[in-house]
């Protein structure tokens, strides 16, 4: 003789949300997204600001000349800590068009305003400076990562041969550029 065991009504709205909340719990995918320059980018606790880029084909003068092996490419940039504690700032990368990447140079020299290649911000501060790149002349986006190095979001860096200070609107590194004059 065969006995059949009725499920407990309970039971049979128990397992669909027991599943429903650990698919909840499972590691989310991260979306990548593209920012243009002057767009403030939250990551984790850190917050991101491009301010502009410049070309130049070497530091220096005289014997202090120094030359890249490509062209420098400089990128200034504004990092806030949002947090309740020191946060490090991972370095840069840039990628061209290609896929090629280039990681960001660890020897400032020549750089006015260098941002430096070991960051840690404090809560509540924020850092202003010029990362620096020894790269072929093209179009780049910059990679820029949380605190962590979790989560990811791109600059668009457009393809610009500016070189000395940029003729735009006053920024306030704190809340973006400034609008625009009427």
């Amino acid at each position: 003789m065969v006995l059949l065991m009725r499920p407990h009504p309970r039971l049979i709205i128990l397992i669909p949300l027991c599943a429903v909340w650990l698919a909840s719990c499972a590691d989310h995918a991260w979306e990548v997204r593209t920012y243009p320059l002057g767009e403030k980018v939250n990551l984790g606790h850190l917050t991101y600001l491009g301010i502009e880029t410049q070309w130049f084909p070497v530091f220096g003068e005289g014997p202090s000349t120094r030359a890249p092996q490509n062209r420098f490419l400089v990128v200034r940039v504004s990092i806030t800590n949002g947090g309740t504690s020191d946060a490090a700032v991972p370095n840069f990368i840039v990628e061209d068009n290609s896929g090629h990447r280039f990681a960001e140079l660890t020897d400032g020299s020549g750089v006015q305003d260098w941002i430096g290649a070991l960051r840690t911000l404090a809560p509540a501060d924020t850092l202003v400076g010029n990362a620096v790149f020894d790269v072929p002349t093209g179009h780049y986006t910059l990679h820029i990562l949380d605190e962590d190095s979790q989560h990811e979001a791109l600059l668009d860096l457009p393809l610009n041969f500016q070189h000395g200070p940029l003729d735009s609107p006053s920024l306030d590194l704190r809340n973006g550029p400034a609008p625009g004059k009427k």
